[in-house]
């Protein structure tokens, strides 16, 4: 490869940020930006199929991502109804399935298109 890769993995906190950290490495690989400035937040399990799971806590991690400045949030597919409840206003949720999803969303966000979301 024509470059190096260093990763750390001192401060992930468990398996729900497996998502996040996968989706870090396809945005720094990939020459178009996904967040183009925008706050996101998102969490998940990731399998090695790129299959997102749902985690626990949802509730508390939708309120946290607002109070942090997060304009959305990609919310796993199982876990929509709970984030959905939880949600503070102004906060867009962004349903996922697979890492495939949450990139065609954060582009879709980014585009001004629409994208899946646990609201409907």
């Amino acid at each position: 490869m024509p470059f190096t890769v260093d990763i750390s993995l001192e401060h992930v906190g468990g398996p729900s940020a497996g998502m996040m950290f996968a989706l870090a490495i396809v945005d720094r690989l990939d020459e178009e930006k996904l967040l183009d400035g925008r706050t996101v937040a998102g969490t998940g399990e990731i399998n090695s199929r790129g299959e997102v799971g749902a985690i626990g806590g949802i509730s508390f991690k939708v309120v946290a991502a607002k109070e942090d400045g997060a304009e959305a949030f990609l919310v796993p597919a199982d876990n929509c109804a709970e984030a959905a409840a939880a949600a503070p206003e102004g906060l867009k949720l962004l349903r996922i399935e697979t890492l495939d999803d949450a990139v065609d969303g954060l582009r879709a966000l980014r585009d001004g298109r629409e994208a899946p979301t646990c609201q409907g």
